[in-house]
């Protein structure tokens, strides 16, 4: 039977509407299915990323925050001391805030390490008593030495009476504080030099007895207590003078041991030891890494607060053969030292066989007007503004 024209197209529409039936039936829902599904997985992901860079970022600023915790740790820390129930260690350090000869300690007296309570925080500490005889200058000097040294030294109490002439006595009482029981940090103030025969050596016996070589030890700070006089106090007896501006200029970089007083004297000789504890301050030369041996030096006795440059400086090459003009095997610290002395130290440290004096005192005379005996007589004495001048224009 022939089917009509209307019958095929009914036809038609029935077989187009089956499959288009069955592929939205079997394949556009299904495949709108999983697209929901993959859109809602989608969304869980995003909402994980988030999750994770909030997470990553409240990571960085923990990070952050421990940082800066560690940084104030560690910056508290260091404003106390490490073991102070190592008395022989305060003892040396008392002897490097003592180096100043216008200061002697007659007795020191140490308290056992004990706790102390400061809020909810408990402290170790100890006390020291010392007395000492000084001038007052000189005693103004040490406290400011103290009280401005890196770790808390609290003077707790302080007596002063006046003895003969200028001098005074008394007794000084410092309270010394630890926090290792609680930081666990362990940060020796001074490194001892080791050898077969000894460890360590006794603080208070003479420092090369019967001349033979005895162990030393080596102070670990940037520099000695002694020089740490700052902020700089400007000399008295500089107003006027050719070499004023060089002069505070140094003083400003921490370049002058404190002398217990504010007189710079700019025209008398500088000693040989002097001299280099500038070019040690200026340089900034590096700590030996094995011991220098300056008991063989006849006038070792002598070296006192000069003894930490003079050993960097001869470790650094730069004084071997600084007896110059001195055959006796002496290193005369408190010698004055000549021009010819000063080009012979500086040739090595500025690695220039060329250096003269009287270049150098002609710059100065051109730029400051002072004439420079060196010009003329290089036997003639270095003076402290001279100095002070040279150094200064090498540190700009």
């Amino acid at each position: 039977m022939r089917m009509t024209k209307r019958e095929k197209l009914l036809l038609s529409i029935l077989i187009f509407s089956l499959l288009f039936y069955g592929s939205y039936r079997f394949l556009v829902i299904p495949q709108m299915s999983e697209m929901a599904f993959y859109k809602t997985e989608l969304n869980e992901l995003q909402l994980q990323i988030d999750r994770l860079s909030t997470l990553e970022e409240q990571e960085q600023r923990l990070d952050q925050e421990i940082s800066q915790a560690l940084e104030r740790q560690l910056a508290i820390q260091t404003n106390y001391f490490s073991l102070i129930e190592e008395q022989e260690e305060i003892i040396l350090l008392m002897n490097e805030f003592l180096l100043n000869p216008d200061v002697s300690a007659t007795a020191f007296s140490f308290t056992p390490p004990s706790k102390e309570t400061t809020g909810d925080t408990e402290l170790a500490s100890m006390n020291v008593l010392v007395t000492y005889e000084a001038d007052y200058a000189s005693l103004v000097n040490l406290l400011r030495s103290m009280w401005q040294f890196d770790r808390k030294i609290v003077v707790n109490q302080l007596a002063i009476s006046a003895i003969e002439g200028d001098r005074l006595t008394g007794n000084l009482q410092l309270n010394l504080y630890d926090l290792t029981h609680m930081t666990g940090e362990v940060d020796n103030l001074f490194m001892w030099l080791q050898s077969a025969e000894n460890f360590k050596t006794n603080p208070f016996t003479p420092a090369a007895p019967a001349g033979a070589f005895q162990m030393r030890y080596m102070f670990l700070d940037a520099d000695a207590a002694l020089l740490t006089q700052m902020p700089y106090v400007p000399f008295e007896d500089l107003e006027g003078h050719w070499a004023e501006t060089a002069v505070h200029a140094l003083g400003e970089r921490g370049a002058f041991p404190p002398s217990g007083n504010l007189i710079f004297e700019p025209d008398l000789p500088i000693s040989r030891g002097e001299f280099i504890i500038l070019l040690d301050r200026l340089f900034d030369w590096p700590m030996p890494s094995e011991p220098v041996d300056l008991t063989q030096f006849d006038d070792y006795e002598d070296l006192g607060r000069y003894e930490s440059s003079i050993s960097r400086a001869i470790f650094s090459g730069y004084l071997s053969g600084f007896i110059v003009g001195h055959q006796d095997n002496t290193l005369r610290p408190n010698a004055p030292i000549a021009y010819r002395e000063v080009e012979f130290v500086m040739r090595k440290i500025l690695n220039d066989e060329s250096f003269d004096w009287p270049e150098i005192a002609q710059l100065i005379q051109d730029e400051a007007g002072h004439v420079s005996e060196g010009i003329t007589d290089s036997a003639a004495y270095l003076t402290r503004g001279e100095a002070a001048y040279f150094l200064y224009r090498i540190a700009e």
